[in-house]
């Protein structure tokens, strides 16, 4: 039976909780090999898109300062690949309004809601997944093993 070569590589794992017949639940995750690098980001952008060396780390390190600023000051920020907002967490169960105060509230994070066209582009190649090299074990993953005996 021939392999697929194409699609996204992912690996399966176990998570901690178990099902109702007492093992692990599972979980899938794009194949840990498969990464790039801000680098790469850089000099493709260069190469295909006419970005000089340098244009797009400014503008990220820009955005981030300028939305990160914005975040704490409690706004929603939109963006072309989705909107960011700060994500505040009510610390125990509380029924009346009078009764929550400012320690009651805390900071939970950031809160990413992507765009349809964001999400459109990153799921155009979608039409098959593959198998890594990856087994499922009874605790973690079992990758095969890279070591040699002397």
């Amino acid at each position: 039976m021939p392999r697929k070569t194409n699609g996204i590589e992912f690996e399966i794992h176990p998570r901690p909780t178990k099902g109702e017949d007492g093992k692990p639940l599972l979980y899938v995750r794009p194949a840990k090999g498969q990464k790039k690098s801000f680098k790469d980001l850089e000099t493709f952008c260069n190469k295909y898109r006419n970005l000089r060396p340098g244009e797009l780390k400014m503008a990220f390190d820009v955005v981030m300062d300028v939305v990160g600023l914005w975040l704490s000051d409690g706004y929603r920020v939109e963006t072309p690949i989705g909107s960011f907002a700060p994500k505040l967490k009510l610390l125990g169960e509380h029924t009346d309004p009078k009764t929550i105060h400012g320690r009651d509230v805390v900071y939970a994070g950031v809160e990413f809601i992507p765009s349809k066209e964001f999400v459109k582009e990153g799921g155009r190649n979608r039409e098959g997944y593959r198998k890594s090299q990856a087994q499922v074990g009874n605790s973690q993953c079992m990758i095969r093993k890279q070591w040699t005996r002397h």
